[in-house]
C-alpha cells in the first residue's frame, strides 16, 4: 500500500513539471518553438510587455520589464524582481535588479549582501 501511494505521489510530482504546451515535432521529428496566440500577444503588449523568444527552446514568452532594472542592490527586497549577480558569482555581495520577469542564464540571487541560490536556467 505504501509503495502504491508513493508511486501515485511521484506521478503527481512529475506531471507538475510537464509544460502545458510543449513544442510540436514536424514531419522529420524536429521540435519547433511554441508560439503565443494572437490573444496572448495582444494581452502582452497592452500590459506593457513585449513578445520575445527566450531560453534554450526559444519559446515565445511575454516579457515585462521592471522599472528598477539595473539598479544597484544588496538584497532582493530592494527590487521589483530579484537582486542578481550574473554568472557563477558565489562570492558576490552586491548585484543589480533584474531587467525583466524572464530570467535566463546563470545568476546568483543576492540576499542580505550574500550570493545565494546560484542557478542556471535554460
Amino acid at each position: 500500500m505504501h509503495r502504491l501511494i508513493m508511486a501515485a505521489l511521484g506521478g503527481l510530482i512529475l506531471t507538475g513539471c510537464t509544460p502545458t504546451q510543449a513544442p510540436a515535432p514536424d514531419a522529420g521529428g524536429q521540435f519547433f518553438p511554441r508560439e503565443l496566440s494572437a490573444t496572448d500577444r495582444a494581452a502582452c503588449t497592452s500590459a506593457g510587455g513585449r513578445v520575445e523568444r527566450r531560453g534554450r527552446l526559444q519559446a515565445e514568452a511575454c516579457v515585462r520589464p521592471f522599472a528598477d532594472a539595473g539598479k544597484a542592490c544588496t538584497d532582493t527586497s530592494q527590487c521589483q524582481g530579484k537582486c542578481v549577480s550574473t554568472g557563477n558569482a558565489t562570492d558576490a555581495t552586491a548585484g543589480q535588479c533584474q531587467a525583466d520577469d524572464r530570467l535566463f542564464g546563470c545568476y546568483s540571487e543576492i540576499k542580505s549582501g550574500k550570493a545565494v541560490n546560484t542557478i542556471c536556467v535554460d
